[in-house]
C-alpha cells in the first residue's frame, strides 16, 4: 500500500536503516514526466556500499507513488572541509548579496569543522554585519550550506574597519539569481604524501583560483631551483591542470627537500598555498605539496555564470552629451544604413595601469550606447585598481592615484557595466586589448561576456585603405572629430562618431 510521507519522515526512516546514514541528506529529487521516473539524490559523509544503497532504493520504492514506473537512488559522499565551505560561503554572498561582498575577502571567512557541526565567522564592516542579521542572510546561507554538506552550520559576525568610503547596501535580492553554485574541483588519484597527509584529493580548477588559501593540482610543466640572497634554496614550479596554468614558489623544508627534488616535469602534484600580490603582480606561494595522479577521465565543467542584473546599483547611465557630438554626424536628417539603425551598439574604451591584462587593472571605463544610429546615453566611471599607477602611466592617461583613491573597485562596477552592454554589439578600437580586460574581470565576478564584438580598426582598414595609419587620432582627424584623447569617455564618443561615418562609407 502506498503511504504519503513528508521529506522529513522519509529521511528519518532512511537514517534508521544504518549507522552510516545518520547524517544523510536529500540534495535533490529529479522527476522525468515523460518517462515516469524519479531519482532521489542523497549526500552523505560516509562511504555507502552497494548493499546499503540497495536498501535505500527498496525503502524509496515503498514510499514512492505507483505512478512512477522507475525509481532510482544516488548517494554521493561529501565531507565538510573548511576550504570548500569557505569557498561556498564567499560565492553565495558574492552572488546573492553583492553589496556585502564588495567589502568581503576570502580571508575574511573563517570556518572550523567540529564533528558534525561547522562554525564560521564573517569579518564584515559594521553596516555589512547589521545587514546580514537584519535581512536573514545568514539563515539563507546556513540553509544553502546544509543542502551541499552533511553538517549543521552556525554563523556569526566580527566587525572590521571599512576599507571603502561608500556604502552600497541594497534591500533587494533577486530570487531568480539564488541558484545552486557548483564547486569546480578535480579529484586526483593515488596521492603520495610528501608534506601533508591531511591535504586530501580535491583541488580547485586553476582557472578559479584567484585569491586567498587554495589547493590546486596539475602536471608539472617546468621546475627550476633558485636561491635567495641568503642562500636558502627554493623552487619555482609551473603547473597545468588543463583549465589553466599557474606558477608558484616553494621554499624547501629540510625534512622533505630530497622528496620534492625527485619531482620531474610531466609528473602531477597537488599543492596547497596562498595567492597574493608581490610588486604589483599576482604571486602564488606553495606551502604543502604531495604527489598524485591526474584523473584520466577528467572533463572540464562549465562555470556557473550570473545573470545580467535587473537594475543598476552604483554606476548609472546618463543622457548623451550633445557638446561632445559632431553636429554633422548627429543632427543630419540623412538616411543611415540599416546596419546602424537595426542594431544596438555599445562603443567603449578603457584606461588601464598597463598593457598586460593579467597583471594590470582598469582605471577608467567610458562607454556610449547607440540606438537607431544615434548616441543616446553614456556610462563612465573611474576605477580604483589593485595595481599601482606608475608616473609614466599617469602621464599617458592623465589618471593619478589621487584621482581614483575614492573610486569603486572593478568588482563593484562590473555588474552595472554588464547591464549596460546587455543585448548590444560591442565596439572598441583595438578591441582585443579591451575585451581581454573586460572578460578577465567579468569572469572574476562570475559574469560571462558573449556579445558580438566589432574592432573599429578593422572597419577602418576596410573602408579607409588610403590612410597610412588607422589609430583613433588619425581616423578622427580624417573625419574632423575633435576629442580629449586618452580619456575613456572621450575616446568612446570619438570612436562612436567615427563608426557612424565609416558605416556610411561601407554601405554606400
Amino acid at each position: 500500500m502506498f503511504t504519503i510521507k513528508s521529506n522529513a519522515e522519509f529521511l528519518s526512516d532512511i537514517r534508521l536503516l544504518d549507522e552510516r546514514l545518520k547524517n544523510v541528506k536529500i540534495s535533490s529529487i529529479e522527476i522525468d514526466k515523460k518517462k515516469y521516473s524519479i531519482r532521489y539524490n542523497f549526500i552523505c559523509d560516509r562511504a555507502i556500499d552497494s548493499d546499503l544503497q540497495q536498501q535505500i532504493l527498496k525503502h524509496a520504492e515503498k514510499i514512492t507513488s505507483p505512478i512512477f514506473t522507475e525509481v532510482q537512488v544516488t548517494v554521493k559522499k561529501i565531507v565538510s572541509n573548511d576550504e570548500l565551505v569557505n569557498n561556498e560561503i564567499f560565492k553565495f554572498l558574492s552572488d546573492n548579496y553583492p553589496s556585502i561582498s564588495i567589502f568581503l575577502k576570502p580571508t575574511d571567512i573563517i570556518s572550523t569543522v567540529v564533528g558534525d557541526l561547522v562554525k564560521y565567522v564573517l569579518r564584515l564592516t559594521k553596516d555589512g554585519a547589521e545587514y546580514v542579521v537584519k535581512n536573514g542572510a545568514m539563515q539563507k546561507l546556513n540553509a544553502h550550506l546544509s543542502k551541499l554538506f552533511c553538517s549543521e552550520f552556525v554563523g556569526s559576525t566580527d566587525i572590521k574597519e571599512a576599507e571603502e568610503t561608500f556604502s552600497l547596501l541594497s534591500e533587494e535580492v533577486y530570487e531568480d539569481q539564488l541558484q545552486k553554485i557548483e564547486h569546480r574541483t578535480i579529484k586526483v588519484q593515488d596521492v603520495v604524501v610528501i608534506d601533508d597527509e591531511n591535504m586530501g584529493d580535491l583541488a580547485l580548477y586553476i582557472e578559479d583560483a584567484n585569491q586567498g588559501e587554495v589547493t590546486v593540482c596539475g602536471t608539472v610543466t617546468d621546475i627550476q631551483e633558485r636561491q635567495t640572497k641568503n642562500g636558502k634554496p627554493f623552487l619555482i614550479i609551473h603547473l597545468d591542470d588543463t583549465t589553466g596554468k599557474t606558477s608558484g614558489v616553494y621554499f624547501s623544508k629540510k625534512s622533505t627537500y630530497h622528496k620534492i627534488k625527485e619531482i620531474v616535469v610531466g609528473e602531477c602534484i597537488i599543492a596547497r598555498g596562498s595567492i597574493g600580490e608581490y610588486n604589483g603582480r599576482r604571486s602564488f606561494t606553495f606551502d604543502k605539496i604531495n604527489r598524485c595522479t591526474f584523473p584520466k577521465d577528467f572533463v572540464k565543467k562549465d562555470k556557473y555564470k550570473k545573470k545580467t542584473p535587473r537594475e543598476y546599483k552604483l554606476i548609472f547611465p546618463e543622457p548623451a552629451k550633445v557638446s561632445i557630438k559632431v553636429k554633422s554626424v548627429f543632427d543630419s536628417e540623412e538616411i543611415l544604413p540599416a546596419e546602424l539603425t537595426d542594431n544596438t551598439y555599445v562603443v567603449f574604451d578603457l584606461e588601464t595601469t598597463g598593457l598586460d591584462f593579467m597583471n594590470n587593472g582598469i582605471t577608467e571605463i567610458g562607454a556610449v550606447k547607440m540606438v537607431g544610429g544615434k548616441i543616446v546615453e553614456h556610462f563612465t566611471t573611474l576605477v580604483k585598481p589593485d595595481y599601482k599607477i606608475t608616473e609614466e602611466n599617469a602621464k599617458i592617461t592623465g589618471i593619478t592615484e589621487d584621482m581614483v583613491k575614492d573610486s569603486p573597485k572593478i568588482s563593484a562596477v562590473i555588474p552595472d557595466f554588464i547591464k549596460f552592454i546587455d543585448g548590444a554589439i560591442l565596439v572598441a578600437h583595438n578591441a582585443d586589448f579591451d575585451m581581454k580586460f573586460i572578460k578577465r574581470f567579468a569572469g572574476a565576478s562570475e559574469f560571462e561576456v558573449k556579445n558580438k564584438v566589432i574592432d573599429s580598426v578593422e572597419v577602418a582598414r576596410q573602408v579607409l585603405p588610403s590612410l597610412r595609419r588607422h589609430d583613433l587620432q588619425t581616423i578622427a582627424d580624417h573625419f574632423g572629430i575633435t576629442f580629449n584623447h586618452h580619456r575613456a569617455l572621450a575616446d568612446a564618443y570619438a570612436t562612436a562618431e567615427a563608426l557612424i561615418e565609416m558605416m556610411k562609407l561601407k554601405n554606400n
